[in-house]
């Protein structure tokens, strides 16, 4: 039956969920749509929201059936949004915004009414409608303290998925409304906007936020170093303690003669007499603690063992 090929490709689009308005648009008629539920082929979910075929269970379909029972207008919103952009990649909870005067009940679902969520502060990760990391990231203050809007909004920008532009017209946008958690994006952009100016790089900014989240002495940035004949200049580090800190960037060290050059001027640096610590982005989001720990055991060392 082509009609019922048209509603098994739509529900795989909707990890296997159709609306009614999807069941109306079809060309079956009542009684075919009834023969199915009858014969187990569609499930009611819930008033105007059925499965198609098994039922996946999913998280993801959790998402999707939210969004649909809000009358379609639901779009994947806060911690369920961070978890897609792989913020907070652990959280379980599914959570939606519609735009409108009511939030629908939603059964095993927390759903946000927002008047300002505008088209602009919606995409899409697969099949499912989510906010842009920019209103991810002011949504946050709803739930999370300022620290850890600050530790994703520096995982966001060094990960090339916002901008400190971007972040910062959603925040004035959205902010007229008198929103609830603006404050904590507030200070998080206010902190990283004196970072990025001073290390001229995100994930560079994510490190000295680190450490000054530590209280670990404040480094110096993008300072000149001599060694082996040749000047080099250091992300990060603690020049009379002679201690570089530098971020190793996945990309930046495919490229093989890159890989060397970066390789010779360590050993170069080493062979002077400077420690160098390095650092990845996988550090700096999943192992802060250790991260400041090294750091600390470094300056620690006793100044005889410096040049």
């Amino acid at each position: 039956m082509r009609e019922l090929t048209h509603l098994a490709q739509k529900a795989a689009s909707q990890y296997g969920l159709l609306t009614s308005t999807d069941l109306h648009r079809s060309d079956l008629s009542k009684r075919e749509i009834s023969t199915l539920v009858k014969n187990g082929v569609l499930r009611r979910e819930r008033r105007g929201l059925f499965v198609f075929g098994a039922i996946d269970g999913s998280w993801e379909q959790q998402l999707m059936r939210a969004c649909l029972a809000a009358a379609q207008r639901g779009v994947v919103s806060h911690r369920s949004a961070q978890r897609l952009w792989d913020l907070r990649p652990w959280e379980t909870v599914v959570e939606v915004t519609v735009r409108g005067l009511a939030a629908p009940v939603v059964e095993g679902a927390i759903v946000h009414r927002s008047w300002d969520l505008e088209p602009d502060d919606v995409t899409s990760i697969g099949r499912l409608p989510v906010t842009t990391v920019a209103r991810t990231l002011c949504d946050a203050g709803v739930h999370h303290h300022d620290r850890e809007v600050a530790r994703m909004v520096e995982v966001a920008l060094g990960r090339s998925l916002v901008t400190m532009d971007e972040l910062r017209a959603c925040r004035q946008r959205i902010g007229r409304h008198g929103r609830t958690g603006v404050v904590a994006i507030d200070r998080a952009t206010g902190d990283l906007s004196h970072e990025v100016e001073a290390t001229g790089s995100p994930m560079e900014a994510a490190l000295l936020g680190l450490i000054r989240r530590h209280g670990l002495p404040e480094p110096v940035a993008q300072f000149p170093v001599r060694a082996a004949g040749r000047q080099f200049f250091a992300d990060l580090g603690y020049p009379d303690r002679r201690l570089l800190l530098e971020y190793d960037g996945f990309l930046e060290h495919i490229e093989p003669a890159q890989f060397a050059r970066d390789r010779q001027r360590q050993n170069a640096l080493v062979l002077d007499g400077w420690i160098v610590l390095r650092f990845s982005k996988v550090d700096l989001r999943e192992r802060e603690t250790w991260v400041a720990a090294e750091i600390r055991r470094a300056l620690a060392r006793p100044r005889a063992d410096l040049r």
